[in-house]
């Protein structure tokens, strides 16, 4: 009678392991995400924490040139890094070309400029949009 009762009562072994996988596979899905998102708007960007996008523009010089200036401003009080990355994009949302650059350190309340220059046949033409994303890195 005993051992009935404690049958009747005891949670099936296969419900505690699916039970332990969702929950590691949880922990584990949390733990790969990225901080870097891509977005597809018009003129759009991704930022980091501590960096935001304060300039975006672009300025076709010629048929085969393209230049996009980026202006980020450290938000932070402390010294920080990113990778910054300007992607050109056809009316589909394709990357026509891509180009990026390390800020170096940008002191905490500041700001960093660049112009990438895109030189490729018929580039003018080709482009739609812009993106820009930034990967903080310290």
């Amino acid at each position: 009678m005993l051992r009935s009762n404690l049958l009747a009562r005891s949670v099936p072994l296969w419900l505690v392991l699916l039970l332990l996988m969702c929950v590691v596979g949880s922990a584990l899905a949390l733990t790969i995400v990225t901080s870097v998102e891509r977005i597809g708007l018009w003129q759009g960007f991704v930022a980091s924490p501590h960096f935001t996008v304060t300039e975006l523009s672009t300025t076709i010089r010629g048929l085969n040139r393209v230049d996009a200036r980026v202006t980020l401003r450290n938000t932070d009080a402390n010294t920080h890094s990113a990778n910054v990355t300007v992607q050109l994009l056809d009316t589909n949302g394709d990357v026509v070309a891509e180009q990026w650059v390390l800020t170096g350190d940008v002191a905490g309340n500041s700001d960093w400029s660049y112009v990438f220059t895109f030189k490729e046949k018929g580039i003018a033409k080709s482009y739609d949009s812009v993106l820009v994303i930034v990967k903080q890195l310290t």
